[in-house]
């Protein structure tokens, strides 16, 4: 059984603009851009994502 991987709670959601990653426990992890498929690493940045583009905080207090 040394052939098992394991399996990671991610979700993906589309957008307009883009392709999203989301850990399960709530965390942005990657964005891809349409149509060049730019990747853009939000993992230590406070975003939020909606269907008109991304909002970039520098505190997680702004919101």
């Amino acid at each position: 059984m040394n052939n098992i991987a394991e399996l990671k709670p991610y979700e993906v959601f589309e957008y307009g603009w883009g392709t999203a990653v989301k850990h399960k426990n709530g965390d942005w992890e990657k964005i891809f851009l349409k149509p060049t498929g730019q990747e853009i690493d939000v993992t230590s940045l406070n975003v939020i994502l909606h269907d008109n583009g991304i909002e970039f905080f520098a505190d997680i207090a702004e919101r």
